[in-house]
């Protein structure tokens, strides 16, 4: 789509520009998901019938119509600027969906069901996509749209939880094991509904992307910690606080290394948008291997995966096996460290097609 657009917001599109999906009216939508890519620019056609959001991006400006001038006056001002025009009745999943134009109830409803079901990406794990998504995707759809709260704050909320879930595990013993990995699984659940608010409301950001990244790491930190403390405390002797000691620190330095990388790349965050010694140029996201192939990647992607551990684990705790945490932990803790040692010492190849 080209740079400039105009969203005709006139009296033909008012029925359905008005309607809310996800949290949004559908001129709203239109406009911050237009207004996203670097270099965008936005002109709001106005007749002044269609509501218009009470404030705008710095890159969107509103151009008020002459009606009475007669003719087409949404193509004139389009034609005059070289930019193509976009119906803000229209609802579109991505910038290149074709999109739906929404007129009543059974559209609007149609069109918020496939925002929703965009949320279940490709790259999401089989506990994701199976137990945890359905979960927070429901949250948020029913929920967390209708609410002023921030992604960042369910992140700094599902933090605080999984602190919690930290401290109960290191008192050891099987009740405070037990709750602090609900506790964890909790967390992993609300972990996803920061994303998908921030992708429904066009909330993303480069803040909020590293804010979950580093939440995630220092929460996997504590938990191995917590895991060793735990143990050691039941009696399990000291061989299980220092592997969780052990394990934690080669998380810390793992993940510096990865942040490193990941500032050098201009990643934005997100760990599945990083290139590896491993993914032949290509960032984890777009690797072939994370959708079934074995290799060392993908072996190495799954064993780490947030919510399969933390599920396992929740399994393990439950069923009275606390050692096999810690075990798991301390693997997981290795496979990242040696992985994150190559990475610093072999350069990624450059991005396919570069």
């Amino acid at each position: 789509m080209a740079a400039t657009v105009v969203v005709a917001a006139t009296r033909s599109e008012q029925p359905g520009a008005g309607m809310r999906i996800a949290g949004l009216t559908v001129v709203e939508r239109a406009i911050k998901q237009l207004a996203q890519p670097s270099g965008a620019e936005v002109v709001v056609a106005s007749d002044g019938s269609v509501a218009l959001p009470p404030s705008l991006p710095g890159n969107v400006h509103v151009e008020m119509l002459d009606t009475d001038a007669g003719g087409d006056v949404v193509a004139s001002l389009a034609s005059g600027i070289g930019a193509p025009v976009v119906p803000a009745d229209i609802v579109r999943v991505g910038r290149a969906d074709p999109g739906m134009r929404i007129t009543d109830e059974a559209s609007r409803s149609a069109a918020e069901n496939a925002v929703f079901a965009a949320l279940y990406r490709a790259d999401l794990g089989f506990v994701a996509r199976r137990f945890n998504k359905p979960l927070s995707v429901r949250l948020t759809r029913h929920w967390l749209v209708g609410t002023s709260i921030t992604p960042n704050q369910i992140t700094l909320v599902a933090a605080a939880i999984g602190v919690v879930g930290c401290a109960l595990i290191a008192l050891g013993g099987y009740v405070a094991t037990l709750g602090g990995m609900l506790c964890a699984h909790v967390q992993s659940i609300l972990d996803g509904c920061d994303g998908e608010l921030a992708r429904v409301r066009f909330q993303q950001s480069k803040l909020g992307a590293w804010l979950d990244t580093f939440v995630d790491d220092v929460l996997n930190v504590l938990m191995t910690a917590a895991i060793g403390v735990g143990l050691w405390r039941a009696g399990m002797g000291t061989w299980a606080l220092t592997a969780g000691v052990a394990g934690s620190a080669m998380l810390v330095a793992s993940n510096l290394i990865i942040m490193r990388d990941m500032r050098r790349q201009g990643a934005s965050g997100d760990l599945m948008d990083m290139v590896w010694w491993f993914s032949a140029g290509r960032k984890l996201a777009e690797m072939p291997s994370t959708a079934g192939k074995a290799s060392i990647g993908s072996v190495l992607f799954v064993m780490g995966r947030r919510d399969t551990a933390i599920a396992l684990w929740l399994v393990f705790a439950l069923a009275g096996v606390p050692v096999l945490i810690l075990i798991m932990a301390v693997i997981i803790a290795l496979s990242w460290f040696v992985a994150a040692l190559v990475q610093l010492v072999v350069r990624p190849a450059p991005p396919a097609g570069q």
